[in-house]
Protein backbone atom coordinates (compact mmCIF):
# COMPACT_ATOMS: atom_id res chain seq x y z
CA UNK A 1 0.00 0.00 0.00
CA UNK A 2 2.97 2.32 0.57
CA UNK A 3 3.33 3.04 -3.14
CA UNK A 4 -0.11 4.61 -3.14
CA UNK A 5 0.70 7.00 -0.27
CA UNK A 6 2.49 10.36 -0.38
CA UNK A 7 6.09 10.54 0.89
CA UNK A 8 4.98 12.41 4.01
CA UNK A 9 1.68 11.87 5.80
CA UNK A 10 -0.01 14.73 7.71
CA UNK A 11 1.77 15.08 11.05
CA UNK A 12 3.17 17.66 13.49
CA UNK A 13 5.99 16.22 15.65
CA UNK A 14 6.58 19.56 17.39
CA UNK A 15 2.94 19.73 18.47
CA UNK A 16 3.29 16.19 19.83
CA UNK A 17 6.38 17.18 21.85
CA UNK A 18 4.78 20.35 23.22
CA UNK A 19 1.62 18.54 24.27
CA UNK A 20 3.60 15.84 26.09
CA UNK A 21 5.88 18.39 27.76
CA UNK A 22 2.86 20.39 28.95
CA UNK A 23 0.93 17.40 30.29
CA UNK A 24 4.03 15.92 31.98
CA UNK A 25 5.02 19.19 33.67
CA UNK A 26 4.71 19.45 37.51
CA UNK A 27 1.00 19.63 38.34
CA UNK A 28 0.03 19.03 34.73
CA UNK A 29 -0.84 15.38 35.16
CA UNK A 30 -4.07 16.07 37.04
CA UNK A 31 -4.93 19.36 35.33
CA UNK A 32 -4.70 17.87 31.85
CA UNK A 33 -5.69 14.24 32.49
CA UNK A 34 -8.90 14.66 30.48
CA UNK A 35 -6.88 15.94 27.51
CA UNK A 36 -4.47 13.01 27.69
CA UNK A 37 -7.13 10.33 28.10
CA UNK A 38 -9.11 11.86 25.23
CA UNK A 39 -6.29 10.92 22.84
CA UNK A 40 -5.07 7.54 21.63
CA UNK A 41 -1.63 6.16 20.82
CA UNK A 42 -2.43 6.43 17.11
CA UNK A 43 -2.83 10.21 17.39
CA UNK A 44 0.99 10.33 17.67
CA UNK A 45 3.35 9.61 14.76
CA UNK A 46 6.87 9.65 16.27
CA UNK A 47 7.60 6.26 17.95
CA UNK A 48 9.28 7.90 20.98
CA UNK A 49 6.25 10.14 21.45
CA UNK A 50 3.94 7.11 21.29
CA UNK A 51 6.01 5.39 23.99
CA UNK A 52 5.97 8.44 26.31
CA UNK A 53 2.23 8.86 25.78
CA UNK A 54 1.57 5.22 26.74
CA UNK A 55 3.75 5.61 29.84
CA UNK A 56 1.89 8.81 30.79
CA UNK A 57 -1.48 7.05 30.46
CA UNK A 58 -0.30 4.14 32.63
CA UNK A 59 0.79 6.56 35.38
CA UNK A 60 -2.53 8.43 35.25
CA UNK A 61 -4.52 5.21 35.40
CA UNK A 62 -2.52 4.06 38.44
CA UNK A 63 -2.80 7.53 40.03
CA UNK A 64 0.99 7.83 40.25
CA UNK A 65 2.55 11.30 40.26
CA UNK A 66 3.93 12.20 36.83
CA UNK A 67 7.52 13.45 36.69
CA UNK A 68 10.65 12.55 34.69
CA UNK A 69 11.64 9.82 37.15
CA UNK A 70 8.26 8.08 37.25
CA UNK A 71 8.04 8.32 33.46
CA UNK A 72 11.53 6.81 33.18
CA UNK A 73 10.47 3.93 35.42
CA UNK A 74 7.26 3.32 33.45
CA UNK A 75 9.18 3.36 30.16
CA UNK A 76 11.78 0.99 31.57
CA UNK A 77 9.15 -1.49 32.75
CA UNK A 78 7.55 -1.47 29.32
CA UNK A 79 10.90 -1.93 27.58
CA UNK A 80 10.55 1.40 25.78
CA UNK A 81 13.23 3.49 27.50
CA UNK A 82 15.98 2.68 24.97
CA UNK A 83 13.69 3.65 22.10
CA UNK A 84 13.19 7.07 23.67
CA UNK A 85 16.95 7.59 23.90
CA UNK A 86 17.28 6.72 27.56
CA UNK A 87 16.83 9.26 30.32
CA UNK A 88 18.73 11.98 28.34
CA UNK A 89 16.37 11.49 25.41
CA UNK A 90 13.33 11.67 27.70
CA UNK A 91 14.64 14.86 29.32
CA UNK A 92 15.22 16.45 25.93
CA UNK A 93 11.71 15.51 24.77
CA UNK A 94 10.14 17.04 27.89
CA UNK A 95 12.11 20.28 27.40
CA UNK A 96 9.86 21.31 24.51
CA UNK A 97 7.92 24.58 24.91
CA UNK A 98 4.82 24.24 27.08
CA UNK A 99 1.47 25.71 26.11
CA UNK A 100 -1.37 27.12 28.16
CA UNK A 101 -4.13 25.20 26.39
CA UNK A 102 -3.02 21.69 25.40
CA UNK A 103 -6.57 20.94 24.23
CA UNK A 104 -5.79 22.99 21.10
CA UNK A 105 -2.82 20.71 20.35
CA UNK A 106 -4.91 17.61 21.09
CA UNK A 107 -7.51 18.74 18.54
CA UNK A 108 -4.71 19.35 16.04
CA UNK A 109 -3.28 15.84 16.52
CA UNK A 110 -6.70 14.25 16.15
CA UNK A 111 -7.26 16.19 12.93
CA UNK A 112 -3.90 15.05 11.53
CA UNK A 113 -4.73 11.46 12.53
CA UNK A 114 -8.05 11.65 10.70
CA UNK A 115 -6.30 12.92 7.55
CA UNK A 116 -3.86 10.00 7.74
CA UNK A 117 -6.75 7.57 8.00
CA UNK A 118 -8.41 9.16 4.97
CA UNK A 119 -5.22 8.86 2.96
CA UNK A 120 -4.75 5.21 3.91
CA UNK A 121 -8.38 4.45 3.12
CA UNK A 122 -8.07 6.10 -0.29
CA UNK A 123 -4.75 4.40 -1.01
CA UNK A 124 -6.07 1.00 -0.01
CA UNK A 125 -9.19 1.48 -2.13
CA UNK A 126 -7.10 2.56 -5.13
CA UNK A 127 -4.76 -0.42 -4.77
CA UNK A 128 -7.61 -2.93 -4.43
CA UNK A 129 -9.53 -1.41 -7.35
CA UNK A 130 -6.41 -1.38 -9.56
CA UNK A 131 -5.69 -5.00 -8.67
CA UNK A 132 -9.37 -5.99 -9.02
CA UNK A 133 -9.03 -7.87 -5.72
CA UNK A 134 -12.73 -7.55 -4.82
CA UNK A 135 -16.03 -6.93 -6.56
CA UNK A 136 -16.72 -3.18 -6.87
CA UNK A 137 -19.86 -3.52 -4.73
CA UNK A 138 -17.77 -4.95 -1.88
CA UNK A 139 -15.21 -2.13 -2.14
CA UNK A 140 -17.98 0.47 -2.14
CA UNK A 141 -19.58 -1.05 0.96
CA UNK A 142 -16.26 -1.23 2.84
CA UNK A 143 -15.38 2.36 1.89
CA UNK A 144 -18.85 3.59 2.92
CA UNK A 145 -18.55 1.94 6.32
CA UNK A 146 -15.06 3.37 6.95
CA UNK A 147 -16.10 6.85 5.83
CA UNK A 148 -19.10 6.69 8.16
CA UNK A 149 -16.86 5.82 11.09
CA UNK A 150 -14.59 8.73 10.21
CA UNK A 151 -17.57 11.07 9.93
CA UNK A 152 -18.55 10.23 13.51
CA UNK A 153 -15.48 12.14 14.67
CA UNK A 154 -14.94 11.84 18.40
CA UNK A 155 -18.36 10.39 19.17
CA UNK A 156 -16.75 7.46 20.98
CA UNK A 157 -14.58 9.78 23.14
CA UNK A 158 -17.34 11.43 25.10
CA UNK A 159 -15.71 11.05 28.50
CA UNK A 160 -17.54 12.17 31.61
CA UNK A 161 -20.48 14.47 30.95
CA UNK A 162 -22.18 16.70 33.55
CA UNK A 163 -25.61 15.47 34.53
CA UNK A 164 -27.26 18.73 33.51
CA UNK A 165 -26.05 18.22 29.92
CA UNK A 166 -26.90 14.52 29.86
CA UNK A 167 -30.34 15.18 31.32
CA UNK A 168 -31.51 17.78 28.80
CA UNK A 169 -32.28 15.27 26.07
CA UNK A 170 -33.67 12.71 28.51
CA UNK A 171 -36.04 15.22 30.12
CA UNK A 172 -37.18 16.45 26.72
CA UNK A 173 -38.11 12.89 25.71
CA UNK A 174 -39.82 12.29 29.06
CA UNK A 175 -41.92 15.45 28.78
CA UNK A 176 -42.86 14.47 25.25
CA UNK A 177 -44.19 11.16 26.51
CA UNK A 178 -45.98 12.74 29.49
CA UNK A 179 -47.76 15.09 27.10
CA UNK A 180 -49.06 12.14 25.12
CA UNK A 181 -46.77 12.44 22.12
CA UNK A 182 -45.83 8.79 21.96
CA UNK A 183 -43.39 6.22 23.24
CA UNK A 184 -39.64 6.41 23.57
CA UNK A 185 -39.03 3.56 21.10
CA UNK A 186 -40.38 1.84 17.99
CA UNK A 187 -43.89 0.58 18.73
CA UNK A 188 -46.36 -1.39 16.65
CA UNK A 189 -48.81 1.49 16.91
CA UNK A 190 -51.30 -0.56 18.92
CA UNK A 191 -51.25 -3.62 16.68
CA UNK A 192 -49.70 -5.46 19.66
CA UNK A 193 -50.92 -3.30 22.56
CA UNK A 194 -49.67 -5.48 25.45
CA UNK A 195 -46.20 -5.64 23.88
CA UNK A 196 -46.17 -1.87 23.32
CA UNK A 197 -47.26 -1.24 26.91
CA UNK A 198 -44.62 -3.60 28.31
CA UNK A 199 -41.67 -2.27 26.31
CA UNK A 200 -42.74 1.31 25.59
CA UNK A 201 -41.50 0.39 22.12
CA UNK A 202 -38.33 -1.38 21.07
CA UNK A 203 -35.69 1.00 22.38
CA UNK A 204 -32.93 2.60 20.26
CA UNK A 205 -29.61 0.80 20.72
CA UNK A 206 -31.27 -2.38 21.97
CA UNK A 207 -30.75 -5.90 20.64
CA UNK A 208 -33.96 -7.93 20.74
CA UNK A 209 -33.76 -11.69 20.19
CA UNK A 210 -36.90 -13.47 18.96
CA UNK A 211 -36.39 -17.24 19.16
CA UNK A 212 -38.43 -20.33 18.39
CA UNK A 213 -38.14 -23.79 16.92
CA UNK A 214 -38.53 -24.09 13.10
CA UNK A 215 -42.07 -23.84 11.79
CA UNK A 216 -43.43 -21.91 14.76
CA UNK A 217 -43.79 -18.63 12.84
CA UNK A 218 -41.05 -16.33 14.10
CA UNK A 219 -40.57 -14.83 10.63
CA UNK A 220 -44.29 -14.09 10.44
CA UNK A 221 -44.27 -12.31 13.81
CA UNK A 222 -41.18 -10.27 12.95
CA UNK A 223 -42.75 -9.20 9.63
CA UNK A 224 -45.94 -8.28 11.49
CA UNK A 225 -43.89 -5.94 13.69
CA UNK A 226 -42.15 -4.31 10.73
CA UNK A 227 -45.42 -3.91 8.85
CA UNK A 228 -47.32 -2.50 11.84
CA UNK A 229 -44.56 -0.02 12.70
CA UNK A 230 -44.43 1.23 9.10
CA UNK A 231 -48.20 1.30 8.58
CA UNK A 232 -49.29 2.87 11.84
CA UNK A 233 -46.28 5.03 12.77
CA UNK A 234 -44.40 5.57 9.51
CA UNK A 235 -41.29 3.87 10.91
CA UNK A 236 -38.68 3.08 8.25
CA UNK A 237 -37.84 -0.61 8.61
CA UNK A 238 -35.28 -2.91 6.99
CA UNK A 239 -35.78 -6.67 6.81
CA UNK A 240 -32.76 -8.87 6.04
CA UNK A 241 -33.93 -12.33 4.96
CA UNK A 242 -31.11 -14.87 4.80
CA UNK A 243 -33.47 -17.76 4.10
CA UNK A 244 -36.42 -16.57 2.01
CA UNK A 245 -36.36 -14.62 -1.25
CA UNK A 246 -37.54 -11.02 -1.49
CA UNK A 247 -40.64 -12.20 -3.34
CA UNK A 248 -41.53 -14.67 -0.58
CA UNK A 249 -41.13 -11.93 2.04
CA UNK A 250 -43.32 -9.58 0.03
CA UNK A 251 -46.03 -12.23 -0.46
CA UNK A 252 -46.15 -12.85 3.28
CA UNK A 253 -46.58 -9.15 3.93
CA UNK A 254 -49.21 -8.96 1.18
CA UNK A 255 -51.22 -11.83 2.71
CA UNK A 256 -51.03 -10.19 6.13
CA UNK A 257 -52.03 -6.77 4.81
CA UNK A 258 -54.86 -8.04 2.59
CA UNK A 259 -56.13 -10.85 4.83
CA UNK A 260 -56.15 -13.16 1.81
CA UNK A 261 -55.11 -16.80 2.28
CA UNK A 262 -51.34 -17.07 1.73
CA UNK A 263 -51.55 -20.43 -0.11
CA UNK A 264 -54.13 -19.02 -2.49
CA UNK A 265 -51.92 -16.00 -3.08
CA UNK A 266 -48.99 -18.27 -3.93
CA UNK A 267 -51.14 -20.52 -6.13
CA UNK A 268 -52.94 -17.64 -7.84
CA UNK A 269 -56.32 -19.14 -6.90
CA UNK A 270 -58.64 -16.47 -5.49
CA UNK A 271 -61.89 -14.66 -6.17
CA UNK A 272 -62.50 -11.25 -7.76
CA UNK A 273 -63.10 -9.81 -4.31
CA UNK A 274 -59.75 -11.22 -3.10
CA UNK A 275 -58.05 -9.78 -6.18
CA UNK A 276 -59.35 -6.32 -5.31
CA UNK A 277 -58.18 -6.66 -1.71
CA UNK A 278 -54.76 -7.80 -2.94
CA UNK A 279 -54.58 -4.83 -5.31
CA UNK A 280 -55.41 -2.37 -2.54
CA UNK A 281 -53.02 -4.02 -0.10
CA UNK A 282 -50.26 -4.06 -2.72
CA UNK A 283 -50.71 -0.35 -3.41
CA UNK A 284 -50.54 0.35 0.32
CA UNK A 285 -47.38 -1.71 0.71
CA UNK A 286 -45.68 0.11 -2.16
CA UNK A 287 -46.04 3.37 -0.24
CA UNK A 288 -44.56 2.07 3.02
CA UNK A 289 -40.97 2.87 4.09
CA UNK A 290 -39.83 -0.77 4.15
CA UNK A 291 -36.63 -2.16 2.63
CA UNK A 292 -35.89 -5.85 2.01
CA UNK A 293 -32.59 -7.64 1.38
CA UNK A 294 -32.39 -11.36 0.58
CA UNK A 295 -28.61 -11.68 0.21
CA UNK A 296 -27.94 -15.20 1.47
CA UNK A 297 -24.31 -14.84 2.53
CA UNK A 298 -24.00 -11.61 4.49
CA UNK A 299 -21.91 -10.37 7.40
CA UNK A 300 -22.69 -7.90 10.16
CA UNK A 301 -20.35 -5.24 8.65
CA UNK A 302 -22.16 -5.62 5.32
CA UNK A 303 -25.54 -5.20 7.04
CA UNK A 304 -24.28 -2.06 8.77
CA UNK A 305 -22.86 -0.73 5.51
CA UNK A 306 -26.22 -1.18 3.76
CA UNK A 307 -28.05 0.55 6.61
CA UNK A 308 -25.62 3.49 6.47
CA UNK A 309 -25.82 3.67 2.67
CA UNK A 310 -29.62 3.76 2.80
CA UNK A 311 -29.47 6.77 5.09
CA UNK A 312 -27.00 8.62 2.86
CA UNK A 313 -28.72 7.82 -0.46
CA UNK A 314 -32.21 8.87 0.60
CA UNK A 315 -33.89 11.20 3.04
CA UNK A 316 -35.01 8.25 5.19
CA UNK A 317 -32.64 6.53 7.57
CA UNK A 318 -33.44 3.02 8.78
CA UNK A 319 -35.15 3.23 12.18
CA UNK A 320 -35.94 -0.44 12.79
CA UNK A 321 -33.86 -3.43 11.68
CA UNK A 322 -34.81 -7.12 11.58
CA UNK A 323 -32.43 -9.95 10.65
CA UNK A 324 -33.78 -13.43 9.86
CA UNK A 325 -31.85 -15.23 11.26
CA UNK A 326 -28.78 -15.21 13.54
CA UNK A 327 -27.27 -18.62 12.80
CA UNK A 328 -27.23 -17.92 9.03
CA UNK A 329 -25.17 -14.72 9.28
CA UNK A 330 -21.67 -15.22 7.87
CA UNK A 331 -18.35 -14.21 9.41
CA UNK A 332 -16.01 -12.12 7.22
CA UNK A 333 -13.48 -14.23 5.31
CA UNK A 334 -10.18 -14.40 7.15
CA UNK A 335 -11.63 -13.02 10.37
CA UNK A 336 -10.86 -14.59 13.73
CA UNK A 337 -14.54 -15.52 14.16
CA UNK A 338 -14.56 -17.52 10.91
CA UNK A 339 -11.95 -19.88 12.39
CA UNK A 340 -13.71 -20.48 15.72
CA UNK A 341 -16.25 -23.12 16.72
CA UNK A 342 -19.88 -22.36 15.97
CA UNK A 343 -20.80 -21.23 19.50
CA UNK A 344 -17.92 -18.73 19.60
CA UNK A 345 -18.65 -17.57 16.05
CA UNK A 346 -22.35 -16.97 16.77
CA UNK A 347 -21.42 -15.20 19.99
CA UNK A 348 -19.20 -12.76 18.11
CA UNK A 349 -21.99 -12.13 15.60
CA UNK A 350 -24.49 -11.37 18.36
CA UNK A 351 -21.99 -8.93 19.87
CA UNK A 352 -21.57 -7.32 16.47
CA UNK A 353 -25.34 -6.86 16.15
CA UNK A 354 -25.46 -5.26 19.59
CA UNK A 355 -22.72 -2.83 18.58
CA UNK A 356 -24.57 -2.12 15.32
CA UNK A 357 -27.73 -1.25 17.28
CA UNK A 358 -25.75 1.04 19.56
CA UNK A 359 -23.73 2.69 16.77
CA UNK A 360 -26.81 3.39 14.65
CA UNK A 361 -29.08 4.24 17.57
CA UNK A 362 -31.84 1.88 16.40
CA UNK A 363 -33.50 -1.27 17.76
CA UNK A 364 -32.27 -4.45 16.09
CA UNK A 365 -34.43 -7.58 16.18
CA UNK A 366 -32.61 -10.80 15.32
CA UNK A 367 -34.37 -14.12 14.95
CA UNK A 368 -32.73 -17.21 16.41
CA UNK A 369 -33.15 -20.95 16.49
CA UNK A 370 -33.59 -22.96 19.70
CA UNK A 371 -31.93 -26.18 20.77
CA UNK A 372 -33.86 -29.43 20.37
CA UNK A 373 -33.92 -29.98 24.12
CA UNK A 374 -37.00 -27.76 24.37
CA UNK A 375 -39.03 -30.40 22.49
CA UNK A 376 -38.41 -32.98 25.24
CA UNK A 377 -39.32 -30.74 28.18
CA UNK A 378 -42.71 -31.11 29.83
CA UNK A 379 -44.94 -28.38 28.44
CA UNK A 380 -42.29 -27.43 25.87
CA UNK A 381 -42.09 -23.82 26.98
CA UNK A 382 -38.68 -22.36 25.96
CA UNK A 383 -36.25 -20.89 28.45
CA UNK A 384 -33.03 -18.90 28.13
CA UNK A 385 -30.78 -21.96 28.22
CA UNK A 386 -32.48 -23.17 25.02
CA UNK A 387 -30.88 -20.44 22.88
CA UNK A 388 -28.93 -22.28 20.24
CA UNK A 389 -25.13 -22.21 19.92
CA UNK A 390 -24.15 -19.54 22.42
CA UNK A 391 -24.84 -18.25 25.90
CA UNK A 392 -23.38 -14.97 24.63
CA UNK A 393 -26.69 -14.32 22.83
CA UNK A 394 -28.45 -14.02 26.18
CA UNK A 395 -25.69 -11.79 27.51
CA UNK A 396 -25.74 -9.39 24.55
CA UNK A 397 -29.52 -9.18 24.22
CA UNK A 398 -31.49 -6.44 25.96
CA UNK A 399 -34.63 -8.49 25.44
CA UNK A 400 -35.21 -12.16 24.69
CA UNK A 401 -38.65 -13.29 23.54
CA UNK A 402 -39.76 -16.82 22.73
CA UNK A 403 -42.76 -17.99 20.71
CA UNK A 404 -44.38 -21.03 22.30
CA UNK A 405 -47.09 -23.01 20.50
CA UNK A 406 -48.57 -26.46 21.04
CA UNK A 407 -47.73 -28.23 17.79
CA UNK A 408 -50.66 -30.70 17.75
CA UNK A 409 -51.41 -32.54 14.54
CA UNK A 410 -54.82 -31.71 13.11
CA UNK A 411 -57.48 -34.43 13.34
CA UNK A 412 -61.16 -34.55 12.52
CA UNK A 413 -61.97 -34.92 16.20
CA UNK A 414 -59.75 -32.12 17.45
CA UNK A 415 -59.33 -28.76 15.65
CA UNK A 416 -55.82 -27.29 15.56
CA UNK A 417 -54.77 -25.17 18.51
CA UNK A 418 -53.79 -21.80 17.05
CA UNK A 419 -53.11 -20.11 20.38
CA UNK A 420 -49.56 -19.13 21.18
CA UNK A 421 -47.51 -17.36 23.83
CA UNK A 422 -44.95 -14.63 23.41
CA UNK A 423 -42.70 -15.34 26.38
CA UNK A 424 -40.66 -12.26 27.34
CA UNK A 425 -37.98 -14.20 29.24
CA UNK A 426 -35.45 -11.37 29.57
CA UNK A 427 -36.16 -7.66 29.66
CA UNK A 428 -33.26 -5.51 30.75
CA UNK A 429 -35.38 -2.35 31.01
CA UNK A 430 -38.58 -3.75 32.43
CA UNK A 431 -40.56 -6.76 33.68
CA UNK A 432 -40.87 -10.16 32.03
CA UNK A 433 -44.27 -11.40 30.96
CA UNK A 434 -46.26 -13.86 28.87
CA UNK A 435 -48.44 -12.31 26.17
CA UNK A 436 -51.20 -14.45 24.69
CA UNK A 437 -51.28 -14.58 20.88
CA UNK A 438 -53.38 -16.15 18.15
CA UNK A 439 -51.60 -17.44 15.04
CA UNK A 440 -53.48 -17.16 11.75
CA UNK A 441 -51.20 -19.18 9.53
CA UNK A 442 -53.23 -18.67 6.35
CA UNK A 443 -52.50 -14.94 6.61
CA UNK A 444 -48.95 -15.29 8.00
CA UNK A 445 -50.14 -13.22 10.92
CA UNK A 446 -50.07 -13.14 14.69
CA UNK A 447 -52.39 -10.98 16.75
CA UNK A 448 -52.82 -10.47 20.45
CA UNK A 449 -55.69 -12.09 22.29
CA UNK A 450 -57.76 -9.58 24.23
CA UNK A 451 -57.82 -11.62 27.42
CA UNK A 452 -55.73 -10.56 30.44
CA UNK A 453 -52.18 -11.89 30.46
CA UNK A 454 -50.30 -13.45 33.37
CA UNK A 455 -46.93 -12.29 34.75
CA UNK A 456 -43.97 -14.48 33.73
Amino acid sequence: MDGWLPDRLPQDPEAERSLLATCCAPGGDLAFAEVVLGLTEDDFVVPAHKAVYKALVRLLERQVEVNPLTLKDALEQAGDLVGVGGFPGLSELLSAPEVGRPQVLADLLRRKHKMRRLLRLGAGLARQAAGEEEMPEVLVDVAAEELFRLSQGDADRKGLMPIEKVGLEGMAKLYERLEGHGHSGVTTGGAFPALDALTQGFQPGNLIVLAARPGIGKTALALNWVLAAAKKRGICGAFFSLEMSQEEVFLRMLASQSRVNLKRVQAGDFSDEAKERLREAGNDLLQMPIYICDQASITVPQIQSMVIKQGTQSNRRVEFLVVDYLQLISSPDGSRASKQNEATRVGEISRGLKLLAKDQGIPVVVLSQLNREVEHRAGGRPQLSDLRDSGAIEQDADMVAFIHRRMVAKTDEEPPDNTAELVIAKHRNGPTKIIKLLFEGEFAQYRELVEETNPY
